[in-house]
Protein backbone atom coordinates (compact mmCIF):
# COMPACT_ATOMS: atom_id res chain seq x y z
CA UNK A 1 0.00 0.00 0.00
CA UNK A 2 2.59 2.59 1.14
CA UNK A 3 5.15 3.30 -1.54
CA UNK A 4 7.85 5.76 -0.46
CA UNK A 5 8.85 6.77 -3.99
CA UNK A 6 5.25 7.51 -5.06
CA UNK A 7 4.63 9.47 -1.85
CA UNK A 8 7.71 11.63 -2.39
CA UNK A 9 6.66 12.28 -5.98
CA UNK A 10 3.17 13.26 -4.80
CA UNK A 11 4.65 15.72 -2.30
CA UNK A 12 6.79 17.29 -5.05
CA UNK A 13 3.70 17.81 -7.21
CA UNK A 14 1.78 19.41 -4.35
CA UNK A 15 4.65 21.85 -3.68
CA UNK A 16 5.39 22.59 -7.35
CA UNK A 17 1.73 23.31 -8.21
CA UNK A 18 1.16 25.31 -5.02
CA UNK A 19 -1.74 23.06 -4.04
CA UNK A 20 -3.74 24.24 -1.02
CA UNK A 21 -6.54 21.65 -0.91
CA UNK A 22 -6.67 17.98 -1.85
CA UNK A 23 -9.91 16.23 -2.73
CA UNK A 24 -10.11 12.57 -1.77
CA UNK A 25 -12.18 10.58 -4.30
CA UNK A 26 -13.76 7.14 -3.95
CA UNK A 27 -17.01 5.54 -5.15
CA UNK A 28 -19.80 3.59 -3.50
CA UNK A 29 -21.13 0.25 -4.73
CA UNK A 30 -23.24 1.92 -7.42
CA UNK A 31 -20.30 3.99 -8.69
CA UNK A 32 -21.46 7.32 -7.26
CA UNK A 33 -18.47 9.58 -6.60
CA UNK A 34 -17.81 10.52 -2.96
CA UNK A 35 -15.50 13.49 -2.26
CA UNK A 36 -13.96 15.12 0.80
CA UNK A 37 -11.31 17.86 1.00
CA UNK A 38 -8.32 18.24 3.31
CA UNK A 39 -5.56 20.88 3.53
CA UNK A 40 -2.63 20.03 1.29
CA UNK A 41 -0.23 20.32 4.25
CA UNK A 42 -1.74 17.09 5.61
CA UNK A 43 -0.46 15.31 2.51
CA UNK A 44 3.03 16.75 2.97
CA UNK A 45 3.43 14.47 5.98
CA UNK A 46 3.73 10.67 5.94
CA UNK A 47 0.90 9.85 8.35
CA UNK A 48 -1.98 10.28 5.89
CA UNK A 49 -0.23 8.04 3.33
CA UNK A 50 0.38 5.29 5.91
CA UNK A 51 -2.69 5.54 8.14
CA UNK A 52 -5.35 7.12 5.96
CA UNK A 53 -8.33 9.02 7.34
CA UNK A 54 -11.41 7.64 9.11
CA UNK A 55 -14.94 8.13 7.79
CA UNK A 56 -18.50 6.95 8.45
CA UNK A 57 -19.00 3.91 6.23
CA UNK A 58 -22.66 3.53 7.25
CA UNK A 59 -23.41 6.78 5.39
CA UNK A 60 -22.14 5.25 2.15
CA UNK A 61 -24.90 3.03 0.76
CA UNK A 62 -23.77 -0.56 0.34
CA UNK A 63 -20.71 -0.37 2.58
CA UNK A 64 -21.35 -1.19 6.28
CA UNK A 65 -24.08 -0.83 8.91
CA UNK A 66 -24.23 1.75 11.69
CA UNK A 67 -23.11 -0.79 14.30
CA UNK A 68 -19.69 -1.09 12.61
CA UNK A 69 -19.50 2.19 10.74
CA UNK A 70 -15.86 3.21 11.06
CA UNK A 71 -13.81 2.76 7.88
CA UNK A 72 -10.49 4.02 6.52
CA UNK A 73 -9.85 5.93 3.28
CA UNK A 74 -6.22 5.48 2.24
CA UNK A 75 -4.83 7.73 -0.53
CA UNK A 76 -3.10 6.13 -3.52
CA UNK A 77 -0.06 8.38 -4.03
CA UNK A 78 0.21 7.41 -7.69
CA UNK A 79 -3.12 9.11 -8.45
CA UNK A 80 -2.33 12.64 -7.23
CA UNK A 81 -3.53 15.05 -9.91
CA UNK A 82 -3.75 18.89 -9.91
CA UNK A 83 -7.09 20.31 -11.11
CA UNK A 84 -6.17 23.65 -12.75
CA UNK A 85 -9.32 23.80 -14.93
CA UNK A 86 -11.56 25.00 -12.10
CA UNK A 87 -11.40 26.32 -8.53
CA UNK A 88 -8.89 28.87 -9.95
CA UNK A 89 -6.13 26.36 -9.28
CA UNK A 90 -4.72 25.32 -5.93
CA UNK A 91 -6.73 22.07 -5.82
CA UNK A 92 -5.70 18.47 -6.54
CA UNK A 93 -7.43 15.11 -6.33
CA UNK A 94 -6.22 11.77 -5.07
CA UNK A 95 -8.05 8.44 -5.42
CA UNK A 96 -8.72 6.57 -2.19
CA UNK A 97 -8.74 2.88 -1.39
CA UNK A 98 -11.21 1.83 1.30
CA UNK A 99 -9.88 -0.29 4.17
CA UNK A 100 -11.39 -2.28 7.02
CA UNK A 101 -10.70 -0.39 10.25
CA UNK A 102 -9.92 -3.52 12.29
CA UNK A 103 -7.75 -5.52 9.90
CA UNK A 104 -6.38 -2.58 7.87
CA UNK A 105 -6.90 -4.78 4.81
CA UNK A 106 -8.70 -3.73 1.64
CA UNK A 107 -12.47 -3.62 2.24
CA UNK A 108 -13.90 -6.45 0.08
CA UNK A 109 -16.86 -4.29 -0.99
CA UNK A 110 -14.72 -1.42 -2.29
CA UNK A 111 -15.31 -1.29 -6.08
CA UNK A 112 -11.70 -0.31 -6.70
CA UNK A 113 -10.51 -3.42 -4.87
CA UNK A 114 -13.01 -5.56 -6.79
CA UNK A 115 -11.33 -4.35 -10.00
CA UNK A 116 -7.94 -5.10 -8.44
CA UNK A 117 -9.02 -8.67 -7.70
CA UNK A 118 -9.98 -9.10 -11.36
CA UNK A 119 -6.44 -8.18 -12.32
CA UNK A 120 -5.11 -10.71 -9.81
CA UNK A 121 -7.26 -13.35 -11.51
CA UNK A 122 -5.64 -12.72 -14.90
CA UNK A 123 -2.18 -12.92 -13.33
CA UNK A 124 -3.04 -16.17 -11.52
CA UNK A 125 -3.94 -17.69 -14.91
CA UNK A 126 -0.55 -16.80 -16.39
CA UNK A 127 -1.29 -13.49 -18.14
CA UNK A 128 0.64 -10.32 -17.41
CA UNK A 129 -2.06 -7.73 -18.08
CA UNK A 130 -5.33 -6.87 -19.73
CA UNK A 131 -5.70 -3.45 -21.35
CA UNK A 132 -9.08 -1.74 -21.38
CA UNK A 133 -10.40 1.21 -23.33
CA UNK A 134 -13.87 2.44 -22.29
CA UNK A 135 -15.95 4.64 -24.64
CA UNK A 136 -18.23 6.87 -22.57
CA UNK A 137 -21.03 8.57 -24.51
CA UNK A 138 -22.96 11.46 -23.01
CA UNK A 139 -25.42 14.21 -23.84
CA UNK A 140 -24.60 17.92 -23.48
CA UNK A 141 -27.81 19.95 -23.40
CA UNK A 142 -27.50 23.72 -23.75
CA UNK A 143 -29.25 25.41 -20.85
CA UNK A 144 -30.13 28.52 -22.87
CA UNK A 145 -32.25 26.39 -25.25
CA UNK A 146 -34.39 24.88 -22.50
CA UNK A 147 -37.91 26.17 -21.65
CA UNK A 148 -38.06 29.03 -19.16
CA UNK A 149 -40.09 29.17 -15.98
CA UNK A 150 -38.79 25.94 -14.43
CA UNK A 151 -37.49 25.60 -10.90
CA UNK A 152 -34.34 23.74 -12.04
CA UNK A 153 -32.28 22.87 -15.11
CA UNK A 154 -33.44 19.26 -14.82
CA UNK A 155 -37.11 20.26 -14.73
CA UNK A 156 -36.57 22.49 -17.77
CA UNK A 157 -34.94 19.60 -19.63
CA UNK A 158 -37.83 17.29 -18.75
CA UNK A 159 -40.31 19.88 -20.05
CA UNK A 160 -38.27 20.21 -23.26
CA UNK A 161 -38.32 16.44 -23.82
CA UNK A 162 -42.10 16.41 -23.29
CA UNK A 163 -42.48 18.99 -26.09
CA UNK A 164 -40.52 17.00 -28.70
CA UNK A 165 -42.71 15.69 -31.54
CA UNK A 166 -41.61 12.27 -32.76
CA UNK A 167 -38.80 12.56 -35.29
CA UNK A 168 -37.84 16.16 -34.53
CA UNK A 169 -35.89 18.05 -31.91
CA UNK A 170 -36.93 21.71 -32.18
CA UNK A 171 -35.79 22.31 -28.61
CA UNK A 172 -32.61 20.26 -28.61
CA UNK A 173 -31.14 20.76 -32.07
CA UNK A 174 -30.18 18.00 -34.52
CA UNK A 175 -32.83 15.65 -35.88
CA UNK A 176 -32.86 12.14 -34.49
CA UNK A 177 -30.19 9.75 -35.86
CA UNK A 178 -28.57 12.58 -37.88
CA UNK A 179 -25.95 13.68 -35.40
CA UNK A 180 -23.12 11.22 -36.11
CA UNK A 181 -19.96 13.19 -37.04
CA UNK A 182 -22.05 16.37 -37.44
CA UNK A 183 -19.96 19.38 -38.45
CA UNK A 184 -19.86 22.87 -36.93
CA UNK A 185 -21.91 25.01 -36.58
CA UNK A 186 -24.54 22.25 -36.37
CA UNK A 187 -22.22 20.61 -33.88
CA UNK A 188 -22.18 23.41 -31.32
CA UNK A 189 -20.24 21.42 -28.71
CA UNK A 190 -16.92 21.04 -30.54
CA UNK A 191 -15.28 23.79 -28.51
CA UNK A 192 -16.41 22.17 -25.27
CA UNK A 193 -15.10 18.75 -26.36
CA UNK A 194 -11.76 20.36 -27.29
CA UNK A 195 -11.44 21.84 -23.80
CA UNK A 196 -12.51 18.63 -22.10
CA UNK A 197 -10.12 16.58 -24.26
CA UNK A 198 -7.24 18.94 -23.50
CA UNK A 199 -7.95 18.60 -19.78
CA UNK A 200 -7.96 14.80 -20.11
CA UNK A 201 -4.69 14.81 -22.06
CA UNK A 202 -2.97 17.05 -19.53
CA UNK A 203 -4.23 14.66 -16.82
CA UNK A 204 -2.37 11.79 -18.46
CA UNK A 205 -5.22 10.19 -20.44
CA UNK A 206 -4.46 9.90 -24.15
CA UNK A 207 -7.42 10.97 -26.30
CA UNK A 208 -7.82 9.09 -29.57
CA UNK A 209 -10.46 11.46 -31.00
CA UNK A 210 -13.74 13.14 -30.15
CA UNK A 211 -16.87 13.79 -32.19
CA UNK A 212 -20.59 14.44 -32.16
CA UNK A 213 -22.45 11.14 -31.75
CA UNK A 214 -25.67 10.02 -33.41
CA UNK A 215 -28.13 11.56 -30.96
CA UNK A 216 -29.19 15.19 -30.75
CA UNK A 217 -26.42 16.84 -28.71
CA UNK A 218 -24.81 13.47 -28.00
CA UNK A 219 -21.02 13.44 -27.56
CA UNK A 220 -18.18 10.95 -27.45
CA UNK A 221 -14.55 11.30 -26.44
CA UNK A 222 -12.60 8.08 -26.88
CA UNK A 223 -9.50 7.55 -24.76
CA UNK A 224 -6.74 5.09 -25.60
CA UNK A 225 -6.20 1.80 -23.79
CA UNK A 226 -5.33 1.81 -20.09
CA UNK A 227 -3.07 -0.87 -18.57
CA UNK A 228 -5.47 -2.44 -16.07
CA UNK A 229 -9.02 -2.44 -14.68
CA UNK A 230 -8.18 -0.19 -11.71
CA UNK A 231 -6.65 2.55 -13.85
CA UNK A 232 -9.48 2.23 -16.38
CA UNK A 233 -11.98 2.60 -13.54
CA UNK A 234 -10.12 5.62 -12.15
CA UNK A 235 -10.12 7.19 -15.62
CA UNK A 236 -13.84 6.59 -16.18
CA UNK A 237 -14.86 8.13 -12.86
CA UNK A 238 -12.57 11.11 -13.45
CA UNK A 239 -13.93 11.52 -17.00
CA UNK A 240 -17.50 11.85 -15.70
CA UNK A 241 -16.42 14.19 -12.88
CA UNK A 242 -14.49 16.42 -15.28
CA UNK A 243 -17.23 16.47 -17.94
CA UNK A 244 -19.92 17.54 -15.50
CA UNK A 245 -17.88 20.30 -13.86
CA UNK A 246 -16.47 21.70 -17.11
CA UNK A 247 -19.93 21.42 -18.67
CA UNK A 248 -21.45 23.56 -15.92
CA UNK A 249 -18.79 26.20 -16.66
CA UNK A 250 -19.92 26.22 -20.32
CA UNK A 251 -23.66 26.53 -19.55
CA UNK A 252 -24.18 22.87 -20.49
CA UNK A 253 -26.23 20.24 -18.69
CA UNK A 254 -24.25 16.98 -18.93
CA UNK A 255 -25.88 13.58 -18.52
CA UNK A 256 -24.58 10.02 -18.77
CA UNK A 257 -28.16 8.71 -18.43
CA UNK A 258 -28.49 5.63 -20.69
CA UNK A 259 -31.60 6.86 -22.55
CA UNK A 260 -32.31 10.58 -22.06
CA UNK A 261 -34.43 11.01 -25.21
CA UNK A 262 -37.23 8.59 -26.10
CA UNK A 263 -36.70 8.41 -29.87
CA UNK A 264 -32.95 8.96 -30.12
CA UNK A 265 -29.73 7.05 -29.49
CA UNK A 266 -28.88 5.99 -25.97
CA UNK A 267 -25.55 6.45 -24.21
CA UNK A 268 -23.28 3.42 -24.21
CA UNK A 269 -20.00 2.59 -22.51
CA UNK A 270 -18.45 0.14 -24.97
CA UNK A 271 -15.38 -1.57 -23.52
CA UNK A 272 -12.40 -2.67 -25.66
CA UNK A 273 -10.20 -5.36 -24.07
CA UNK A 274 -6.94 -7.05 -24.99
CA UNK A 275 -5.12 -9.72 -22.97
CA UNK A 276 -1.32 -9.89 -22.91
CA UNK A 277 1.51 -12.23 -22.02
CA UNK A 278 4.42 -9.88 -21.60
CA UNK A 279 4.26 -7.54 -24.58
CA UNK A 280 2.60 -10.13 -26.83
CA UNK A 281 -1.14 -10.07 -27.42
CA UNK A 282 -2.82 -13.28 -26.29
CA UNK A 283 -5.75 -12.46 -28.57
CA UNK A 284 -3.83 -12.19 -31.86
CA UNK A 285 -3.18 -15.04 -34.30
CA UNK A 286 -1.96 -14.10 -37.78
CA UNK A 287 -2.94 -17.52 -39.15
CA UNK A 288 -6.60 -17.27 -38.17
CA UNK A 289 -9.23 -16.08 -40.65
CA UNK A 290 -10.27 -13.32 -38.24
CA UNK A 291 -6.79 -12.99 -36.69
CA UNK A 292 -8.25 -14.25 -33.42
CA UNK A 293 -6.39 -16.72 -31.23
CA UNK A 294 -8.20 -19.63 -29.61
CA UNK A 295 -7.72 -17.78 -26.32
CA UNK A 296 -9.61 -14.82 -27.73
CA UNK A 297 -12.44 -17.08 -28.90
CA UNK A 298 -12.72 -18.65 -25.46
CA UNK A 299 -12.71 -15.18 -23.87
CA UNK A 300 -15.59 -14.18 -26.17
CA UNK A 301 -17.34 -17.43 -25.29
CA UNK A 302 -17.12 -16.55 -21.60
CA UNK A 303 -18.62 -13.11 -22.12
CA UNK A 304 -21.51 -14.55 -24.13
CA UNK A 305 -22.04 -17.33 -21.57
CA UNK A 306 -22.32 -14.84 -18.70
CA UNK A 307 -23.91 -11.94 -20.61
CA UNK A 308 -27.30 -12.35 -18.94
CA UNK A 309 -25.76 -12.68 -15.49
CA UNK A 310 -23.61 -9.58 -15.82
CA UNK A 311 -26.29 -7.30 -17.34
CA UNK A 312 -27.50 -6.07 -13.94
CA UNK A 313 -23.96 -4.76 -13.39
CA UNK A 314 -23.27 -3.42 -16.90
CA UNK A 315 -26.78 -1.94 -17.28
CA UNK A 316 -27.86 -1.25 -13.71
CA UNK A 317 -30.80 1.17 -13.97
CA UNK A 318 -34.42 0.87 -15.04
CA UNK A 319 -33.60 3.46 -17.71
CA UNK A 320 -30.84 1.16 -19.07
CA UNK A 321 -33.46 -1.13 -20.57
CA UNK A 322 -34.98 1.71 -22.57
CA UNK A 323 -31.62 1.87 -24.35
CA UNK A 324 -31.50 -1.90 -24.97
CA UNK A 325 -34.10 -1.92 -27.76
CA UNK A 326 -33.71 -2.73 -31.49
CA UNK A 327 -32.36 -0.41 -34.20
CA UNK A 328 -30.35 2.03 -32.09
CA UNK A 329 -27.06 0.05 -32.32
CA UNK A 330 -27.44 -1.04 -28.70
CA UNK A 331 -27.05 -4.83 -28.58
CA UNK A 332 -30.03 -6.80 -27.31
CA UNK A 333 -29.03 -10.24 -28.59
CA UNK A 334 -26.19 -12.43 -27.30
CA UNK A 335 -23.89 -13.03 -30.26
CA UNK A 336 -20.48 -12.03 -31.56
CA UNK A 337 -19.40 -10.70 -34.92
CA UNK A 338 -16.64 -9.06 -36.92
CA UNK A 339 -17.48 -5.40 -37.58
CA UNK A 340 -21.25 -6.03 -37.13
CA UNK A 341 -22.63 -3.47 -34.66
CA UNK A 342 -25.85 -5.37 -34.00
CA UNK A 343 -23.89 -7.98 -32.02
CA UNK A 344 -23.10 -7.86 -28.31
CA UNK A 345 -19.39 -8.55 -28.89
CA UNK A 346 -17.58 -7.45 -32.03
CA UNK A 347 -14.05 -7.22 -33.39
CA UNK A 348 -13.24 -3.65 -34.57
CA UNK A 349 -11.98 -3.16 -38.13
CA UNK A 350 -8.45 -2.26 -37.03
CA UNK A 351 -8.06 -5.91 -35.96
CA UNK A 352 -4.65 -7.42 -36.59
CA UNK A 353 -2.73 -4.19 -37.10
CA UNK A 354 0.62 -4.14 -35.35
CA UNK A 355 0.07 -7.77 -34.21
CA UNK A 356 -2.71 -6.55 -31.95
CA UNK A 357 -6.43 -7.21 -31.72
CA UNK A 358 -9.06 -6.22 -29.20
CA UNK A 359 -12.53 -7.41 -28.29
CA UNK A 360 -15.35 -4.89 -27.87
CA UNK A 361 -18.22 -5.52 -25.45
CA UNK A 362 -21.07 -3.23 -26.53
CA UNK A 363 -23.80 -3.74 -23.92
CA UNK A 364 -22.49 -1.70 -20.92
CA UNK A 365 -23.77 1.84 -20.40
CA UNK A 366 -22.24 4.76 -18.46
CA UNK A 367 -24.68 4.52 -15.54
CA UNK A 368 -22.72 1.41 -14.53
CA UNK A 369 -20.00 1.39 -11.90
CA UNK A 370 -16.93 1.09 -14.19
CA UNK A 371 -14.85 -0.83 -11.65
CA UNK A 372 -17.56 -3.48 -11.33
CA UNK A 373 -18.22 -3.53 -15.08
CA UNK A 374 -14.58 -4.18 -15.92
CA UNK A 375 -14.37 -6.81 -13.17
CA UNK A 376 -17.36 -8.86 -14.40
CA UNK A 377 -16.20 -8.66 -18.02
CA UNK A 378 -12.76 -9.95 -17.04
CA UNK A 379 -14.10 -12.72 -14.79
CA UNK A 380 -16.53 -13.83 -17.52
CA UNK A 381 -13.83 -13.83 -20.19
CA UNK A 382 -11.34 -15.67 -18.00
CA UNK A 383 -14.00 -18.25 -17.14
CA UNK A 384 -14.40 -18.78 -20.88
CA UNK A 385 -10.65 -19.43 -21.18
CA UNK A 386 -10.62 -21.73 -18.14
CA UNK A 387 -13.60 -23.80 -19.34
CA UNK A 388 -12.78 -23.50 -23.07
CA UNK A 389 -16.18 -22.10 -23.96
CA UNK A 390 -16.45 -21.95 -27.76
CA UNK A 391 -18.55 -19.01 -29.00
CA UNK A 392 -19.25 -20.63 -32.37
CA UNK A 393 -18.92 -18.75 -35.64
CA UNK A 394 -19.53 -15.00 -35.88
CA UNK A 395 -22.94 -13.73 -36.97
CA UNK A 396 -22.52 -11.19 -39.78
CA UNK A 397 -26.16 -10.57 -40.65
CA UNK A 398 -28.05 -7.66 -39.07
CA UNK A 399 -29.46 -9.41 -36.02
CA UNK A 400 -32.18 -6.77 -35.57
CA UNK A 401 -33.71 -7.95 -38.88
CA UNK A 402 -33.76 -11.65 -37.93
CA UNK A 403 -37.08 -13.32 -37.18
CA UNK A 404 -37.57 -15.76 -34.31
CA UNK A 405 -36.79 -18.76 -36.52
CA UNK A 406 -33.44 -17.29 -37.62
CA UNK A 407 -32.54 -16.37 -34.05
CA UNK A 408 -33.28 -19.93 -32.96
CA UNK A 409 -31.27 -21.36 -35.86
CA UNK A 410 -28.19 -19.40 -34.78
CA UNK A 411 -28.91 -20.12 -31.09
CA UNK A 412 -29.04 -16.39 -30.35
CA UNK A 413 -30.55 -15.55 -26.98
CA UNK A 414 -31.72 -12.15 -25.73
CA UNK A 415 -30.43 -9.98 -22.92
CA UNK A 416 -32.78 -9.35 -19.99
CA UNK A 417 -35.57 -6.91 -20.85
CA UNK A 418 -35.91 -5.30 -17.42
CA UNK A 419 -33.79 -4.58 -14.37
CA UNK A 420 -35.85 -7.11 -12.41
CA UNK A 421 -35.09 -9.85 -14.93
CA UNK A 422 -31.40 -8.86 -14.91
CA UNK A 423 -31.25 -9.12 -11.10
CA UNK A 424 -32.68 -12.64 -11.28
CA UNK A 425 -30.05 -13.62 -13.86
CA UNK A 426 -27.31 -12.10 -11.68
CA UNK A 427 -28.45 -14.13 -8.67
CA UNK A 428 -28.15 -17.36 -10.69
CA UNK A 429 -24.64 -16.68 -12.07
CA UNK A 430 -21.93 -17.78 -9.64
CA UNK A 431 -19.06 -16.47 -11.76
CA UNK A 432 -20.45 -12.93 -11.90
CA UNK A 433 -21.27 -12.98 -8.19
CA UNK A 434 -17.76 -14.21 -7.44
CA UNK A 435 -16.37 -11.26 -9.41
CA UNK A 436 -18.05 -8.87 -6.96
CA UNK A 437 -17.61 -10.96 -3.85
CA UNK A 438 -20.22 -11.83 -1.25
CA UNK A 439 -20.51 -8.39 0.36
CA UNK A 440 -20.85 -6.32 -2.82
CA UNK A 441 -23.15 -8.88 -4.46
CA UNK A 442 -25.64 -8.78 -1.61
CA UNK A 443 -25.41 -5.00 -1.26
CA UNK A 444 -25.97 -4.56 -4.98
CA UNK A 445 -29.05 -6.82 -5.03
CA UNK A 446 -30.54 -5.09 -1.98
CA UNK A 447 -30.09 -1.64 -3.52
CA UNK A 448 -31.43 -2.66 -6.92
CA UNK A 449 -34.46 -4.51 -5.57
CA UNK A 450 -35.36 -1.39 -3.60
CA UNK A 451 -34.95 0.69 -6.77
CA UNK A 452 -37.10 -1.71 -8.81
CA UNK A 453 -39.90 -1.61 -6.24
CA UNK A 454 -39.72 2.19 -6.19
CA UNK A 455 -39.90 2.23 -10.01
CA UNK A 456 -43.03 0.05 -10.00
CA UNK A 457 -44.78 2.48 -7.66
CA UNK A 458 -44.30 5.49 -9.97
CA UNK A 459 -47.02 6.82 -12.30
CA UNK A 460 -45.54 8.54 -15.37
CA UNK A 461 -47.01 11.04 -17.84
CA UNK A 462 -47.03 8.14 -20.34
CA UNK A 463 -49.38 6.22 -18.02
CA UNK A 464 -51.77 9.14 -17.88
CA UNK A 465 -51.76 9.67 -21.64
CA UNK A 466 -52.21 5.95 -22.33
CA UNK A 467 -54.66 4.88 -19.66
CA UNK A 468 -56.45 7.86 -18.09
CA UNK A 469 -59.54 7.46 -20.26
CA UNK A 470 -59.79 3.66 -20.27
Amino acid sequence: MYDARSVENAKKILNKENIKWVQGHFVDVMGNLRVFSMPAKTYLEDAIWKEGIGFDGSSVKGFVTVEQSDMIALPDAGTILPLPWFYEGGVARVVMDVLDVDTYEYFPGDPRHIARRAMQLTESMGYSSIELSPELEFYAFKKSNLPEGSSSDLEALMQGVEQIPKGKHPVLGIKEKEGYFASPPTDSAESFRNKLSEALISSGFDVKYHHHEGGAWQQEIEIKALPDAVKAGDASIFFKFLAKIMGSMENLLITFMPKPLPTDAGNGMHVHMELFKGKKSAFFDENDKYMLSQTARYFIGGILEHAKGMTAITDPTTNSYKRLIPNFEAPINIAWAVYNRSALVRIPNRAGKYNSIDIEARHPDPSANPYLTFAVLIHAGMDGIKKKIDPGEPVEKNIYSMNKRELKKHNIKRLPRTLHEAIEEFESDEVVQRALGKHASQAFVDIKEEEWNDFLSQISTWDYRKYFNV
